[in-house]
């Protein structure tokens, strides 16, 4: 039964391409949309090392919440376990951050970028971080590197540009490279930058460990300091969190007008296969007059909805791969490299074979019980 309804689809192409397309439509949009949350998770855990840790107040919902003492962070420095540079000094880098205003070369619109103050080990604990052109910063003076993919889409960043931070004229003196979300950042010394925006306190520091395997010792050793309230991360899970709140609104968008599509589509389906149904009256019934029950013409419908799903699945996906994986967007002013996965892809197959199981369905039990004696006198 199934080989006869496969054999006449060619005699139903218009119906059929009605269901592949409307299908490679919800798969090709749901596959590209979802893989900016894909780009996402990627460029924050791009450059995840496992003897990175980072170090923020106690509670602090995120980056942004954290707020540490000055005496914390020299407690935190002088804790046991952190890897030394050639001088003996512990590899740990206080940072502090603040938003100053961007603007697109595109479209001259608004966007934000992200200041990060660091200290002069800023090098040492991110050795990805290298300077491609120009120089780097100097303590005490106001200053700044940018990121290279902030300097190729945003006004304002080039080698010698000034930059306002509030109320006051920084220069551009370097751009640097590292490879991952960094490079939307622009990084200046993290004292100027305190006493430039009348702060006192740091919002958290990263350290390199002697190696992976001493994160619980360190971790201890902070936790049972009295002195200090801290909380510790791996790097990985520091980024995990950070990237978790764009990549979650990323996700919610996108399976909200995937799942608008694939009602759409579903619907598109049903009638598709209503009409093949009522076009087969007569062979069906012929089929149940010689012996054959409900159950196999059930199977058959519903078997020939999910053929016509899937190549629709695999050119929506094929689509999303051609036209959007590797394709830069700029969603709450990061830049993200969308990534169309084979996660996603199997994803969007099993998507539209559930499109097309709902749209069999209901068709499937019309064509079982179609009256056998009534179907054979219809012309």
């Amino acid at each position: 039964m199934l080989q006869m309804s496969l054999w006449g689809i060619p005699q139903r192409l218009a119906a059929a391409l009605v269901t592949v397309i409307g299908i490679a439509c919800v798969v090709g949009v749901l596959v590209s949309m979802l893989s900016m949350g894909a780009g996402a998770r990627r460029l924050g855990m791009q450059n995840a090392r496992p003897d990175r840790a980072i170090v923020m107040s106690k509670g602090a919902p995120g980056f942004y919440g954290s707020s540490l003492s000055e005496a914390t962070v020299n407690a935190i420095k002088d804790a046991p376990d952190i890897k030394k540079d050639v001088s003996g000094r512990p590899l740990a880098s206080a940072f502090t951050s603040v938003f100053i205003e961007a603007y697109k070369k595109s479209n001259h619109g608004r966007s934000n970028a992200v200041l990060l103050g660091s200290d002069s080990l800023e090098f040492e604990v991110n050795p990805e971080v290298q300077i491609i052109a120009g120089r780097t910063f100097q303590p005490g003076v106001h200053e700044l590197i940018a990121g290279r993919t902030r300097a190729q889409l945003f006004e304002g960043f080039e080698i010698g540009d000034k930059v306002r931070v509030r109320g006051s004229d920084w220069t551009v003196v370097g751009h640097f490279v590292n490879g991952g979300g960094f490079e939307d950042f622009l990084i200046a010394d993290a004292a100027t930058l305190a006493s430039a925006i009348a702060r006192n306190t740091m919002q958290g520091v990263a350290v390199v460990l002697e190696s992976p395997q001493q994160y619980d010792d360190f971790a201890a050793a902070l936790k049972s300091n009295p002195a200090i309230d801290v909380d510790v991360k791996r790097q990985a899970e520091w980024e995990a969190d950070n990237i978790k709140g764009l990549s979650g609104l990323l996700d919610f968008i996108s399976y909200f007008v995937g799942s608008v599509m694939a009602i759409g589509a579903s619907l598109g389906a049903l009638n598709v296969m209503y009409s093949i149904i009522d076009g087969r009256k007569r062979e069906i019934a012929t089929l149940r007059a010689i012996g054959f029950g409900g159950g196999p013409i059930i199977v058959s419908v519903i078997l020939e909805s999910l053929f016509l799903a899937l190549p629709g699945a695999l050119l929506g996906a094929l689509c999303a791969w051609l036209w959007f994986n590797g394709n830069a967007v700029m969603p709450a002013g990061v830049s993200i490299h969308l990534t169309v996965t084979v996660q996603l892809i199997a994803l969007g197959i099993a998507w539209a074979l559930g499109i097309g199981l709902i749209g069999g369905f209901l068709p499937a039990l019309r064509a079982a019980r179609i009256p056998v004696a009534s179907a054979l006198r219809a012309t």
